[in-house]
């Protein structure tokens, strides 16, 4: 694959975290990820900023005349960077969405990186200790493996779980999380581990009343319940 081909897939990157590429491209882009360790830790790095966006602000009803402001930046951005001309108003916009898709994503995740800043600045305010959980580790599958779950509060948050000395899978897996609560096994964000077996994945659901969060290993795409007994879990 050329570095140019490559450059494409990684601005795919945020588009792929945020639910923004279509089940082609979804498809064409694993392919990639699955043989490309710097698009996999690329993906991880800003899944918890991902994966935050939903419960990291207040949700409130965008006024009527945002989007087609938001529209005329971004055209006149796409403008510049393509040096077309300007065109008549009412040309079709579905064209330019291809190149602007990464801008829109990377702004959406560094709203994202920013909303997680003010949370923490109120958190000054009103300190709240985290608390770090250890994992217990199937250690005849996975014997060089560690974890470790940091819960910020009551888990009403969320949490995120980083790992250590995990083995990689084969192209077609990926590793998945899971909270157990009242006998119901909820599935959670997928995630790839590193070279190193280092990797880290954001448990967006209130863990509350929660009694563990586990990890298995899952066909790429995740799965709706698992497929195996935990390799690793976190008693809450």
């Amino acid at each position: 694959m050329s570095a140019r081909d490559h450059a494409a897939y990684q601005d795919e990157v945020g588009a792929y975290l945020l639910g923004a590429l279509t089940d082609l491209e979804v498809q064409a882009f694993e392919r990639h990820m699955a043989h490309c360790p710097n698009c996999r830790d690329e993906v991880e790095r800003l899944r918890p900023a991902a994966d935050s966006l939903p419960r990291a602000v207040e949700q409130l009803e965008a006024p009527p005349t945002l989007k087609t402001a938001l529209m005329e930046v971004v055209e006149q951005e796409a403008e510049e960077r393509t040096g077309e001309s300007a065109r008549p108003a009412r040309r079709p916009r579905r064209r330019f969405m291809p190149l602007l898709r990464p801008v829109l994503v990377a702004g959406a995740l560094v709203l994202g990186a920013a909303a997680g800043f003010g949370v923490a600045r109120l958190s000054e305010e009103e300190p709240q200790e985290p608390r770090t959980l250890a994992a217990k580790v199937d250690q005849s599958r996975i014997p060089d493996a560690s974890g470790r779950l940091v819960v910020q509060g009551q888990g009403d948050n969320g949490a995120i779980l980083r790992v250590q000395g995990m083995p990689s899978l084969q192209p077609d897996q990926v590793y998945q999380a899971w909270v157990l609560r009242d006998g119901a096994i909820v599935p959670q964000p997928t995630f790839d581990v590193g070279d190193t077996g280092g990797g880290a994945v954001a448990i967006p659901d209130n863990l509350s009343g929660a009694q563990e969060v586990l990890v298995t290993r899952e066909r790429r795409g995740g799965a709706r319940a698992p497929t195996e007994e935990p390799i690793l879990a976190v008693r809450l």
